[in-house]
């Protein structure tokens, strides 16, 4: 596949998604793939990905690069396709998070989710918008964060305040970018049906709770404020009246307290 010969149904010619394998990224490779968009997918489970391009292809075409993005040679490899096929969207989707007190955790867990959460968030990103300026074609580059990232979160630390970092940096980059067609979104989702929270607590909740998002749901959500190319974006209005509670009107003692004892439940 090569940035000429691509050609697209859809209101973008070709998007890069990242962490494609799974959850939210599974979810949004099937809805862009409806739409006519063809797909770079790339995550770290080589086999849930040509799972993934052998449904789809029947829509599209799709190119699969496996790659860890905590490893930084496999990113050269993502930012060299970047840069080659110019992708004019760009889902930053993969991260992870962990649950427990950052003494508990230690530093190496903690270095591990900044790497991917921020510092591979942000190379591709620079990267991604580079590659649209030199190429001169519009695009968006998406950037899923989370309702974590609004607030200090005793528990989850260091992945709310990776999260702080992706919206602060995605909003400066799009206020830097759009008047060249080029804006830099996140996306705020709450609590999610993936296995975002067995993995966080290491295998401890393996329990489904009835109360989170379907995967389809947040895929929509974030799909349409591409669309709507909305700087950032908190799904439902239960999350947003939370944000704006936490914020505004409680106490910060006391909203320390219970997303405290929320996460460290177990």
């Amino acid at each position: 596949m090569t940035s000429k010969s691509i050609r697209s149904k859809g209101p973008f010619r070709l998007a890069l998604v990242t962490g494609a394998s799974s959850g939210i990224g599974k979810a949004l490779c099937r809805l862009l793939a409806k739409e006519g968009i063809h797909l770079v997918i790339t995550g770290r489970n080589k086999m849930n990905l040509y799972h993934i391009a052998d449904e789809l292809r029947s829509y599209v075409n799709i190119v699969v690069y496996p790659a860890d993005l905590s490893n930084r040679e496999e990113r050269k490899k993502i930012i060299q396709k970047i840069h080659e096929l110019s992708p004019d969207l760009v889902i930053n989707n993969a991260g992870f998070g962990v649950y427990g007190k950052a003494t508990d955790l230690g530093s190496e867990p903690q270095l591990d989710m900044v790497e991917v959460n921020v510092q591979a968030l942000m190379e591709l990103t620079t990267e991604s918008a580079k590659a649209m300026l030199d190429a001169k074609h519009p695009g968006v580059i998406m950037n899923i964060s989370s309702v974590a990232g609004h607030f200090p979160f005793p528990g989850f630390a260091a992945y709310a305040a990776s999260k702080a970092f992706v919206n602060s940096y995605s909003i400066a980059l799009d206020e830097e970018l759009k008047e060249h067609g080029i804006y830099v979104l996140a996306s705020c989702p709450g609590r999610v049906q993936t296995n975002f929270t067995f993995r966080a607590s290491r295998g401890r909740r393996k329990k489904q709770d009835p109360n989170k998002m379907d995967v389809n749901f947040a895929a929509n959500q974030i799909w349409s404020q591409i669309l709507k190319k909305k700087a950032i974006h908190t799904f439902t209005g239960k999350y947003r009246v939370a944000e704006f509670l936490i914020k505004y009107i409680l106490p910060r003692r006391l909203v320390l307290k219970i997303l405290k004892r929320r996460i460290l439940k177990d």
